[in-house]
């Protein structure tokens, strides 16, 4: 099977391997890096026969928003997630990072409020911070199946009144969350009460397990376009994260204009390779993601089972995305403990749970987007150093 394939990365750029030693004080060559969201898979050949026609043309100018890029996009999304999306609903931009922050130009102020629900993917404190706007963290609670909530509620009484924007993470990374219609109809009515925008960011909404399903907030609740901007890319779903390419999806007239305004300011345009690798993706890599899902849904179960038998480690049920949150707050290990005790021991490179905000100390992101031979050392190892102690 192609994903049992060993590549070796080490030596190409990869910020995942060659980042190693500055980061983490480990060689490559001995350690397992599980945490940079990108997997150790080629992508579909599709991608890489779209990359391979540009190369023997050998001309990479300026590129275009043409009608085979639009309409791939919008097929995906009628195909995998019965959502139709309008052409004139799209922008390219370089990455959803990118989208966040052109977002937050389009639709804030200097010092409105943002609100983000933590522990959370780190780019969004990052970005908002940078732009001079307030930082709210609304904490998600764990229920008693063991998933993280949102309390709409008590966000409620910390509002001040110049709050502009929600950023929602679905689905929910690291927390591996699939919010259902009633979460999503929910923070639609508390957003619209407190007059907010929503930006969804949906970039894992292909990376879905089992018997959940994706919800695209705009079909799950048709009446927020007024106030909604979603943002999809194939950059995760087709392990492509270094074209840097993201889809930002806009049906509200007004909101557009504004957002269109921002790119103009800020001089945005499509990259050629993104274009390109976007539409082939979208046409040609949807039986290389059925089987991708087969894959990650056989190493999310043997990690699931292998780390809930450690004593003291609890592995956050996943429903999508490949990043596995796991709680090791039982062995009262400071973060510098575990780095000694345990990273030091092992060489597993996992995230650390205090970069993603409120409620993420004690906690490790890892990710489990590698073949499953590494995965099973990886596991190996996480076993013994967690044994001893």
């Amino acid at each position: 099977m192609q994903f049992d394939i060993i590549h070796n990365r080490i030596g190409t750029n990869s910020e995942k391997w060659d980042s190693l030693q500055s980061l983490y004080g480990l060689q490559p060559s001995e350690a397992i890096p599980m945490w940079v969201a990108d997997m150790d898979f080629q992508a579909p050949e599709a991608v890489t026969k779209a990359i391979r026609g540009m190369a023997e043309k050998g001309i990479y100018g300026y590129a275009r928003e043409d009608d085979n890029y639009r309409q791939a996009i919008c097929g995906w999304m009628a195909r995998r997630h019965k959502w139709q999306v309008q052409p004139n609903a799209l922008f390219s931009v370089h990455g959803i990072v990118n989208a966040i922050a052109l977002s937050i130009q389009a639709f804030t102020k200097p010092g409105d409020g943002i609100i983000i629900f933590s522990p959370v993917y780190h780019a969004f404190s990052r970005v908002i911070e940078a732009s001079g706007r307030r930082l709210i963290e609304s904490p998600l609670v764990i229920d008693e199946t063991g998933k993280y909530r949102m309390d709409l509620e008590a966000t409620s009484h910390r509002l001040t009144g110049n709050e502009r924007m929600v950023i929602l993470c679905s689905p929910h990374n690291p927390g591996g969350r699939v919010w259902s219609s009633e979460e999503l109809e929910q923070l639609a009515e508390f957003s619209e009460r407190h007059n907010l925008v929503i930006i969804s960011d949906e970039i894992h909404h292909d990376l879905v397990y089992g018997d959940f399903t994706h919800l695209p907030f705009e079909k799950a609740v048709p009446s927020s376009q007024s106030y909604l901007i979603t943002l999809t890319s194939t950059t995760k779903t087709f392990n492509i994260a270094g074209m840097h390419t993201g889809n930002v999806i806009i049906s509200d007239e007004k909101l557009r204009v504004k957002f269109k305004k921002t790119l103009s300011a800020l001089a945005i345009s499509p990259s050629s390779f993104g274009v390109a690798m976007t539409t082939a993706a979208y046409n040609g890599g949807e039986e290389w993601l059925d089987q991708l899902l087969i894959y990650l849904s056989k190493n999310k179960v043997l990690f699931e089972k292998r780390i809930n038998q450690i004593g003291g480690l609890v592995s956050m049920p996943l429903e999508a995305t490949y990043l596995c949150w796991v709680d090791y707050k039982a062995y009262n290990l400071s973060l510098s403990e575990y780095k000694h005790k345990i990273e030091a021991e092992t060489k597993v490179a996992a995230s650390y749970g205090e970069m993603f905000g409120n409620g993420g100390a004690g906690f490790l992101r890892f990710n489990i987007a590698t073949p499953k031979k590494v995965l099973d050392s990886a596991l190996t190892r996480l076993e013994a150093a967690f044994n001893r102690v």
